[in-house]
């Protein structure tokens, strides 16, 4: 699949297409970026006008597209409500982070800790897989996307790399213990796969596992200034945000709190990540995928993988809430899908994985999957 050279008119915008040229698998990006689309109408002609194909689908692949096609054109107004979900957030966590400062307390910590997991699980991780705009309104766009590029390159993870490794090294190799930077990455900490060694540490892994947590999103704004190339001011405005200035106010205490904020999120945004593709059921991704490369893949081969390395936890609420973490399934089908409708997908899906003889991960709860990915650490270790 040959991207086009010049393509300003991008809906989704000109990120995704220099991650896509940049990767090894542009093809398999579209279908997944695209899945749901008018490929057959508007975007197949505009890739004809650029001397461009479609890429080859398949069987799979084509149900899975006329499913989430269906869904889209029957439920329009989840759009609208993931909108109105995503302003609330917004609206909301600046007084928060007011709050916490003026009067650092319980209260104030856990509204802090609460929003910023919301806003990372909802705004940040939908609208970068969008392209970059969460809105249908342009004015909403333009005035809200300075203040989430503050809040993503202050807080979270620097945009730019994240995308690299997030569209491509996680949701094209997911789980390989090679590339996958998300719980692969974790090695030699947490032993995940068969193939890593298993250290003699490995055996208590299902104890000290919470331990590491409270650390994983402090780290991002360090990781963000060493590591990805992240401008040196959104760190200074980190320091200054979470330390200089709680110390000014409230000494000691303020940065505790605030320290408690990045320990909470942190807790709360990795486990829901996690327990997403780690599950003691879950079906190890096919050793076709080592042996022949990604390149060499069929679109049905690499949408099985996607769904058997994924599992889903809960329902509509708690994927309205936060976000397109809870039904990894549907999600690492049509990534860039409003999250709602995961939710309405996930029935449709199921029923077509058994057609398929495709294995489909679910389970009713997090607290069923926080279970089962516990028994696969200790299974692991």
């Amino acid at each position: 699949f040959a991207l086009p050279e010049v393509f300003n008119t991008h809906p989704g915008g000109q990120e995704h297409l220099k991650t896509a040229e940049k990767s090894d698998c542009p093809g398999l990006l579209f279908l997944a970026y695209h899945i749901g689309l008018d490929m057959d109408g508007a975007i197949g002609n505009a890739l004809k006008a650029r001397g461009l194909t479609i890429p080859e689908t398949g069987t799979f692949y084509d149900e899975l597209d006329a499913i989430v096609r269906k869904i889209k054109e029957e439920h329009k107004g989840q759009r609208y409500i993931f909108h109105a979900w995503c302003l609330v957030i917004t609206a909301l966590l600046l007084p928060s982070f007011v709050w916490l400062m003026v009067s650092p307390g319980l209260l104030p910590c856990l509204s802090v800790s609460l929003l910023f997991e919301l806003y990372f699980l909802n705004i940040f991780h939908t609208r970068h897989h969008k392209g970059g705009n969460i809105y249908d309104s342009a004015f909403l766009n333009s005035a809200l996307n300075p203040v989430y590029h503050f809040i993503d390159s202050t807080w979270g993870y620097y945009p730019p790399a994240w995308k690299w490794n997030h569209h491509v090294r996680h949701h094209m190799h997911t789980n390989e213990d090679d590339t996958d930077p998300d719980l692969p990455a974790t090695y030699p900490l947490i032993r995940m796969f068969q193939e890593q060694e298993k250290l003699w540490y490995h055996k208590f892994q299902t104890l000290y596992w919470p331990m590491l947590l409270p650390f994983s999103v402090a780290r991002y704004p360090i990781s963000n200034l060493f590591e990805h190339g992240g401008p040196p001011v959104f760190f200074a405005a980190w320091l200054a945000l979470m330390f200089v200035l709680p110390a000014a106010l409230h000494g000691v205490e303020g940065v505790l709190w605030c320290m408690l904020v990045l320990g909470l999120t942190g807790v709360n945004v990795t486990y829901k990540f996690a327990v997403s593709h780690a599950h003691a059921d879950l079906v190890r991704s096919p050793e076709h995928e080592k042996k022949k490369g990604i390149k060499e893949l069929t679109t049905d081969d690499f949408m099985r993988d996607q769904i058997e390395e994924s599992i889903d936890w809960g329902g509509y609420w708690s994927t309205l809430i936060f976000g397109g973490i809870t039904l990894q399934i549907e999600h690492h089908v049509a990534p860039a899908l409003d999250p709602p409708l995961l939710a309405l997908l996930a029935p449709e899906f199921r029923k077509l994985c058994d057609r398929h003889k495709v294995r489909y991960t679910a389970e009713p709860t997090f607290f069923h999957a926080v279970l089962k990915f516990h028994l696969r650490l200790w299974m692991s270790g």
